[in-house]
């Protein structure tokens, strides 16, 4: 069996977590420099990395969570997931300003959204909503050279059975605390 992930700092996989954090942005990694960040999947699981990750970048309110999350950092190249995601809206902008109004919904600060739009600056960037669900048993993973690096989907070959739908745990946010979010969301894209 075969399972996609997308590539995303270890810090903002936990802001899903605690759901504090219910958008991407997104562009894509150097490899994708040509197209851009592309949606290839409508639901993956979300692989944590710790490469490139800032607290420089973080809003304040999240940065004091830095430390931990890069204590937890891995040993080798085993990896766990532990969250799956569905998308459930996805548009793009080259509006700044409309991006600092965001800062509810993510936990990255200025600086790192002036980056992201100073990056390949003749494309999009990808406001994706994602509803995030916890596993009921998390997913430990190897990952090969060929995965490394900055791009954003990788795939997994022959995993357990713990990888398929009955996995997949409780949303993170409640029904209605999701559905709030999600108008608050669809208010500031004016939608």
């Amino acid at each position: 069996m075969t399972i996609s992930a997308l590539k995303e700092w270890a810090i903002v996989c936990k802001g899903f977590e605690e759901g504090r954090q219910t958008i991407l942005l997104r562009k894509g990694g150097i490899m994708e420099r040509k197209h851009g960040f592309e949606l290839k999947h409508n639901d993956f699981y979300m692989f944590p990395t710790y490469e490139h990750q800032s607290r420089e970048l973080l809003q304040q309110d999240y940065a004091d969570k830095f430390e931990s999350i890069l204590q937890s950092k891995p040993i080798d190249d085993l990896n766990t997931i532990y969250l799956y995601a569905k998308v459930i809206y996805i548009t793009e902008t080259f509006n700044r300003e409309m991006l600092y109004d965001l800062r509810d919904f993510h936990i990255w600060n200025e600086k790192y959204i002036n980056l992201r739009m100073d990056y390949n600056p003749e494309k999009p960037l990808s406001i994706v909503l994602l509803r995030v669900y916890r596993l009921n048993s998390a997913l430990s993973v190897t990952l090969s050279p060929q995965q490394a690096g900055c791009r954003s989907w990788i795939d997994f070959q022959s995993l357990s059975m713990e990888d398929s739908e009955d996995n997949i745990g409780k949303p993170v946010l409640s029904n209605d605390m999701f559905h709030e979010r999600q108008s608050q969301l669809m208010e500031v894209l004016n939608i």
